[in-house]
């Protein structure tokens, strides 16, 4: 009886055993990297952590996944088991679902942050101008209006410029728009305080990849986010630290509706799919 009713559960089910870590295992870029099983209600997530990309980061989410009795210390201190029994908390359909944050789970303290890994020559952010021949910024930026524009590019660039008050802003328009003519996307970047490094490759945020999510430079700790469609506007400013190798599907389960974390309330409690049971290194 117990075999019928597994295997009636199976079949109202089949995306839910669609993946496995044997096919998993063989769809690795590299089989001596890392494979993690991200194991949810909505069904199973098999990520390829990428620790030649992001070694320190890539460190701290294995330790952070161990089982609750390891004795393996985590980078950034935390508790072992860290992921099992929360939920993506941030869902935006066709662009990314999000957890890891204690904030919505826990309600304990942030910890310290790790530095960025990220290579942005690698990503073409260098070979990226900041403002086309036509007078229109490049779209990499993700400039919705004035304010943006001022906190993005403006503003770090004055200060740059030592320029202060609108009457140096007038009298120095030239210089700022050449400065400006001149500027790559790296440029503005490093501006808002992100710092590169060449000596690892990297990635962009892809369909399928894991990054750490982040309120500024050098600000990774346990919360990351899995990108559901390409994302090239958030190239250079989140570490890339895996990509999912089978069970995409399941990301897309999760993303079917929309979560706002801030709006979050007894709906956390319920089935919604967005449960993640545990987060383990497999191999």
């Amino acid at each position: 009886m117990r075999i019928f009713i597994v295997f009636s559960l199976l079949l109202l089910n089949p995306a839910m055993v669609g993946a496995d870590a044997v096919s998993a295992a063989a769809a690795m870029e590299n089989p001596t990297n890392p494979l993690v099983l991200i194991n949810t209600e909505s069904g199973p997530m098999y990520v390829e952590l990428l620790p030649g990309e992001a070694p320190l980061n890539v460190a701290n989410f294995l330790a952070l996944a161990e089982p609750p009795e390891s004795e393996n210390p985590a980078v950034v201190p935390g508790p072992q088991g860290y992921y099992d029994g929360m939920r993506f908390h941030r869902v935006i359909p066709g662009f990314l679902i999000q957890t890891g944050s204690p904030a919505p789970h826990r309600g304990e303290r942030e910890y310290a942050a790790i530095r960025d890994e990220i290579n942005a020559d690698a990503l073409g952010l260098d070979r990226e101008p900041v403002l086309y021949a036509n007078g229109e910024f490049n779209p990499l930026l993700d400039v919705q209006n004035k304010e943006e524009l001022e906190e993005t590019l403006l503003r770090p660039l004055y200060r740059r410029l030592g320029i202060s008050g609108n009457a140096q802003v007038a009298a120095r328009q030239d210089e700022i728009m050449s400065a400006l003519t001149n500027m790559s996307v790296k440029d503005a970047y490093a501006g808002l305080g992100y710092r590169y490094q060449t000596a690892r490759p990297g990635r962009g945020l892809n369909r399928g990849v894991l990054a750490l999510a982040n309120r500024g430079p050098d600000d990774n700790g346990p919360e990351f986010f899995v990108v559901l469609n390409d994302a090239p506007h958030l190239n250079g400013k989140y570490t890339v630290i895996g990509h999912v190798v089978e069970g995409m599907e399941t990301a897309d389960r999760v993303g079917a509706a929309a979560v706002d974390p801030l709006a979050l309330g007894s709906e956390q409690f319920t089935f919604s799919g967005r449960l993640i049971y545990s987060i383990r290194q497999v191999n």
